[in-house]
């Protein structure tokens, strides 16, 4: 038989454990946001530092909207579900086998829809869909990782960065003789991660290493040789309303780096010192 006692300490450790997982609010606007100090690298502490935030469920996605950037956690910005999608199915087999899959990201186009289907070292698939759905075809095995219209035309970042291994393209995606292709724009030094376009219409390319900026005219520069940021898998890419500064998305952390800086310095940023994972596994 069960002590009262021993029933109503589970309780407890039950409700507590419940409130662990509740949502916990943040502001949106990253302005408001604090910047943490990492220790010093290199250092056990600086190692142990990454570990937890390799570890940490937080994954933040940046945007700007009305000249100032937002971050949101991805988990809330799939539940808001504000990329649009069609209406009609649109899974696919994703490196041979018989489970299918939804695309990771679509783009619409003026007669039809872009589909990226990538399940990294898993393989990956870019397809495109008429309007309607009735017609399709596979453009190619492409790991797009994001995609960006720019000047009229479509470009995307791809690429595959595990176990050490990083390779990876700016591509650009082409209509010839009535169907989509993908052309190299760029290669890039390691997998293109995210993609968004800086004032002076160049790409701003976060890499799983580096920050590049990359010109229409194909010319690129180094903005970050050695970010170290590879295990905090970024995904978006952003800039201020002035453009003096880079807003990276990723895990645990949104990542400032102020273009001006000569020192190459990066910033971390959280809503509050209550987002930084304290466990190890």
């Amino acid at each position: 038989m069960n002590h009262p006692l021993t029933a109503l300490f589970l309780v407890m450790l039950c409700t507590l454990a419940g409130a662990a997982d509740e949502p916990r609010p943040y502001s949106r606007d990253v302005a408001k946001w604090i910047e943490v100090t990492p220790p010093p690298n290199p250092s056990d502490d600086y190692s142990n530092f990454m570990y937890r935030a390799n570890w940490s469920t937080d994954e933040w996605v940046v945007s700007q909207v009305d000249g100032k950037v937002r971050a949101v956690l991805k988990a809330d910005r799939d539940n808001e579900s504000q990329t649009a999608r069609p209406d009609f199915p649109m899974s696919a087999s994703v490196g041979g086998g018989d489970a299918r899959y939804e695309p990771t990201l679509v783009l619409r186009t003026d007669d039809g829809w872009l589909a990226a289907y990538n399940r990294g070292e898993f393989g990956s698939v870019l397809w495109w869909y008429s309007l309607d759905g009735k017609t399709k075809y596979q453009i190619s095995k492409s790991r797009v990782n994001q995609f960006i219209r720019h000047k009229n035309r479509f470009f995307a970042v791809e690429g595959l960065a595990h176990m050490g291994y990083s390779e990876g393209s700016l591509i650009e995606l082409v209509k010839r003789s009535g169907k989509w292709t993908v052309t190299q724009f760029v290669e890039l030094p390691n997998s293109g991660e995210a993609i968004s376009v800086l004032p002076d219409d160049r790409f701003c390319v976060v890499t799983s290493d580096m920050l590049l900026a990359v010109s229409l005219e194909k010319h690129m520069e180094i903005l970050l040789p050695n970010a170290r940021w590879g295990g905090l898998y970024p995904n978006s890419v952003t800039t201020d309303g002035e453009g003096r500064n880079i807003y990276i998305g990723m895990r645990q952390f949104v990542v400032r780096y102020e273009l001006a800086d000569k020192e190459h310095r990066t910033h971390l940023l959280v809503p509050a010192h209550s987002f930084l994972n304290k466990k190890t596994y």
